[in-house]
């Protein structure tokens, strides 16, 4: 990913300093835990998409920048509350905030972080408060459909994609958006990079959930699974239900068989149908990059789009 980065290499790093500067409290236990996450690592893959967006317009100023930090805000601050919800105990190979300082602390980190996003997105104003808040209320709406069927084994693909349009793609599409719209490009051209930042959310969630499944305990971060664990049906274990109703016998609390299920996602090849779909909605996005300009910034946003399914690793 660093590779398709050089061209906004200086853009991040300003968006870094804005993260940080925003997520600072009044105390330092505060500050320990705002910006715990954050200096934990982690792709910053919405604020590389803003800005490169951006790049296919006017480019990236301070207002782009600004955004880029309020979106990223916004998404650590989801994954705080999703800790707490999931009781991990990791995040990005160290103990969740939760795990470290108890629930308490990572549902106030989060609201800290929410309540900054919006601060920055306001300073920017114009349309940037609006989208974010309906991006905001999108991705909670995603999360509570999915704690709606928790350990259900009836969940269908249609309730599983309805919860990543949400909870995923928003976020995503809310970047480029507004990339693209603060660098002063055409409706037609931001309503394009909108609809790329969706099939490229629907794309990166489908190989995630792959990866859940195929990568190991290093490369995830956590340990493979996870999703079986907190009763989080992914399209790849629907599939298998469908093709092998056995499988049910094997989930459905929060002590999964989960060789088993991996074995019956392998056989029953839907591993390899939601990896196609995957490839799909990469293709979907790469296609409404057409009308954009031939730039650096397109050739990036073109190499990130086909490392999405490039980072599934074989599944055997």
């Amino acid at each position: 990913m660093g590779a398709a980065l050089g061209i906004v290499s200086d853009d991040l790093e300003r968006v870094e300093d804005i993260l940080i500067k925003g997520a600072t409290g009044a105390t330092s236990f505060l500050t320990a835990s705002t910006t715990y996450l954050m200096r934990a690592g982690g792709k910053r893959l919405r604020p590389a998409l803003m800005v490169l967006a951006a790049h296919l317009g006017s480019g990236a100023d301070l207002d782009v920048c600004k955004t880029a930090a309020a979106i990223e805000m916004t998404h650590l601050a989801t994954l705080y509350h999703d800790d707490v919800i999931d009781e991990a105990d990791l995040r990005r190979g160290v103990p969740s905030a939760n795990e470290k300082w108890g629930n308490t602390v990572a549902i106030l980190a989060g609201d800290y972080l929410f309540a900054r996003s919006s601060s920055i997105a306001a300073e920017v104003g114009g349309e940037v408060p609006t989208v974010l808040a309906d991006a905001i209320a999108e991705v909670v709406q995603g999360q509570v459909r999915e704690l709606e069927s928790a350990y259900d084994v009836r969940r269908s693909a249609e309730q599983y994609f309805a919860t990543i349009r949400e909870k995923t793609a928003s976020l995503i599409e809310a970047s480029t958006r507004l990339g693209a719209s603060l660098a002063g490009c055409s409706p037609e051209h931001v309503k394009a990079l909108r609809q790329f930042g969706a099939a490229f959310g629907f794309a990166f969630q489908l190989a995630d959930d792959l990866l859940d499944l195929a990568a190991s305990e290093e490369e995830l971060g956590k340990p493979p699974g996870t999703d079986l664990r907190d009763g989080v049906y992914t399209l790849p274990v629907i599939y298998a239900l469908e093709a092998d109703p056995r499988i049910e016998a094997c989930i459905g609390s929060p002590d999964p068989d989960v060789e088993t299920v991996r074995a019956g996602v392998l056989e029953s090849g839907a591993f390899e149908h939601t990896l196609a779909l995957a490839e799909e909605h990469m293709r979907r996005a790469l296609s409404m990059l057409e009308g954009s300009p031939e730039c650096p910034a397109r050739d990036s946003l073109e190499r990130l789009t086909r490392l999405i399914v490039d980072r599934v690793p074989a599944f055997e």
